[in-house]
């Protein structure tokens, strides 16, 4: 298999998301990673199924009023 890697910050920049965000999800599993040494490594086909997938995060924040009772 020859798949291209991008290092994971610049996997981020082109997801819209933190470099934090994307090494916890890599971290928990839920984003395949390659890690070489003290680098972590995205391959760009995951990169792809995310793009199409739209796995980004939300964007707004929840309202607080929302979970509170009568």
């Amino acid at each position: 298999m020859n798949e291209n890697l991008q290092p994971v910050k610049s996997a981020a920049q082109r997801l819209g998301i933190s470099v934090w965000t994307l090494r916890k999800k890599a971290y928990d599993g839920d984003v395949a990673s390659v890690k070489i040494g003290v680098k972590l490594l995205i391959p760009e086909s995951e990169i792809e199924r995310i793009i199409r997938e739209g796995l980004r995060p939300r964007l707004s924040k929840p309202n607080v009023y929302d979970y509170v009772g009568d």
